[in-house]
């Protein structure tokens, strides 16, 4: 896995292990004085349809808009041009290209009680970094592998917007931290601490033929170390060096859009103390609220396929509650915006066993072969998804240093095996590129031994097959079958059975012998968001914009549909710096 560092501010994005979940229980939450009573779900959502009910014939209760605050509950009035609401990196993004583009008087609202961020990784399209290595990307063609896995449903030019402006924007992101990070292996082996900048996996394995790829997936993320926190930082200073009022611990109830008609006019807020605010906006409010994968409510209207994996980004708002929890989606929709239609797209990519993702050979709980094994961690997943019991051995010999450098290089993958100790290549990190036998000396990668050693490995390993079938619970007449079939197809060079490309396709016959589960993995997010045209500018029901409301970010739809698409590794992080600084420069221009 990718390193953890917890702060206050969020976690690493590769640790794998407001407002509540519904209206309804909003309205019962104990929030004093400006909660509003909420109507009850029925058959009609009246001006609060989101036009993609998809996945519920009866009206989910969050789809049902509150009764209107009352003016008397209103104590108090504040005058802004421009409010942004949610201070995570989309919003950062927004407000610090808005003032260095000429805004002024922006409040920006967070429930949380400072600004937000995880992870680490950044996609981007060209940039200084990509370039200093030789580094060139057709961006034509990863909008179009973006499009395919996504089942030609997104806004293409949406997604334009980011393969044209990432590298501009990563470069941008990059400049106020310019002489506090170092680029690739300059720092290596990390300390844990240190601002360094590198590339997920860089070079790549001369064996890996990666243009033969069926998944491809591109040179296009850089992980920014210790994680994107401290550069976001030097955003945050920026801002507020420009006079942006941040009002953390403040909770957006409601958007202020009279008749749900004309333009949006402003906000309806909400302080730890129960008391209302009303923040008018008059020139834009910016919903930079993040995803909904913590509304229970809304994963199981929208996505029941996936409302049963944990939502474990660890954000919590001044209350203690999850951040991810769709506010501005629903607010949105309570003033006539449309939900984006479906069907949504879970972040549940699985990152493997021991060997990450790579195409070793895959069986059932029953010992058989059922899959390609040459797949990205999202498929992967949709796979376990609908294996018996929700479980898939990844199986391999002794051999295995030796093969990871045939595999695919990108999200989840391994391809590099060093030396307990060593340096790895050219900065690659993570157990996201490479692996050692006892872990390496940076700390933050565990070795392969750990997960077949010890009373909590969940590894099994054997010198023979009947040996690993039994430790499996596996029938090891079924398991020994398999197995003679996969060394046949590989001897033969052509898989007959599912297709797999021969330099992947590894004979099982040095023991010893391994075998690891893979089961259920979590949710990240869940990407579902309102309707916008290019420039960011929400649309109502009949495809229509709402003047004076934007959103961006997981906010934002037309983005990513079906399942999140692994070709772009850390694009959602490097489309809401592109984004953000694209929705900053209109704002600015309103």
């Amino acid at each position: 896995m990718k390193e953890t560092h917890l702060n206050k501010h969020g976690l690493s994005r590769r640790s794998f292990l407001g407002l509540g979940a519904t209206a309804a229980v909003i309205a019962g939450a104990g929030l004093a004085g400006c909660s509003p009573a909420t109507k009850e779900a029925s058959g009609e959502a009246g001006s609060a349809s989101s036009g993609s009910a998809a996945a519920s014939t009866s009206t989910a209760s969050f789809l049902v808009a509150p009764d209107a605050i009352a003016d008397s509950d209103i104590a108090e009035t504040i005058d802004a041009e421009i409010v942004v609401i949610g201070a995570g990196i989309s919003g950062i993004s927004a407000v610090r290209s808005a003032v260095e583009n000429g805004a002024k008087d922006i409040v920006v609202v967070e429930k949380g009680t400072t600004w937000q961020y995880r992870s680490n990784q950044v996609g981007c399209i060209g940039g200084k970094i990509q370039e200093d290595l030789g580094i060139e990307i057709d961006k034509n063609a990863v909008v179009a592998q973006l499009m395919k896995e996504c089942g030609y449903r997104p806004n293409q030019r949406i997604l334009n917007l980011w393969a044209e402006n990432s590298g501009e924007a990563f470069d941008w992101f990059l400049a106020p931290s310019e002489g506090k990070y170092v680029v690739e292996a300059e720092s290596d082996p990390y300390d844990g601490e240190s601002m360094s900048v590198r590339k997920m996996h860089w070079p790549h394995p001369d064996t890996a033929n990666i243009a033969a790829d069926y998944y491809p997936i591109f040179d296009d993320c850089q992980i920014c170390l210790p994680d994107n926190g401290p550069y976001i930082e030097a955003m945050v200073k920026i801002c507020e060096d420009a006079g942006v009022t941040f009002m953390y611990s403040t909770f957006a109830r409601q958007l202020v859009r009279p008749d749900n008609a004309g333009r949006v006019e402003g906000v309806i807020v909400e302080d730890m103390d129960g008391t209302c605010k009303q923040i008018n906006a008059s020139k834009a409010v910016l919903l930079a609220t993040g995803d909904y994968a913590s509304n229970a409510e809304m994963m199981e209207h929208y996505v029941p396929w996936s409302s049963r994996f944990m939502s474990i980004f660890p954000n919590t708002d001044a209350k203690g509650e999850k951040t991810n929890t769709g506010d501005g989606q629903q607010m949105g929709m309570w003033v006539g915006a449309k939900m984006e239609d479906g069907p949504h797209a879970p972040m549940t990519h699985h990152l493997g066993g021991p060997l990450g993702v790579d195409a070793f050979l895959l069986t059932d709980i029953y010992g058989n072969r059922i899959m390609n094994e040459d797949v990205g961690g999202q498929p992967l997943q949709n796979q376990i998804s609908r294996a018996p019991k929700k479980q898939l051995w990844q199986i391999f010999d002794s051999k295995w240093t030796e093969q990871i450098g045939y595999m695919d290089t990108g999200h989840g993958n391994v391809n590099w095996f060093v030396e307990s100790g060593s340096d790895v290549p050219n900065g690659s990190y993570g157990k996201n590129a490479y692996i050692s036998l006892e872990g390496n000396k940076d700390g933050n990668t565990p070795g392969f031994t750990s997960y077949f050693e010890g009373p909590n490995a969940l590894g099994k390993t054997a010198d023979s097959i009947a040996e690993l079938a039994e430790q499996m619970g596996v029938d090891a007449t079924a398991l020994q079958a398999t197995i003679d079939r996969y060394n046949e197809l590989a001897a033969k060079g052509h898989d007959d059975d599912f297709g797999k490309r021969a330099d992947r396709l590894f004979p099982i016959e040095e023991g010893p012998f391994y075998a690891f589960p893979l089961t259920d993995t979590v949710i990240l997010v869940n990407m579902g968001g309102l309707e916008t045209d290019v420039d960011f500018n929400v649309l109502d029901t009949e495809d229509e914009p709402i003047e004076g409301l934007y959103a961006v970010g997981n906010a934002q739809g037309g983005r990513f549909l079906v399942d999140y698409p692994l070709p772009a590794p850390g694009i959602s992080h490097g489309m809401a710096i592109t984004h953000g600084m694209l929705v900053g420069r209109v704002l600015a221009g309103l």
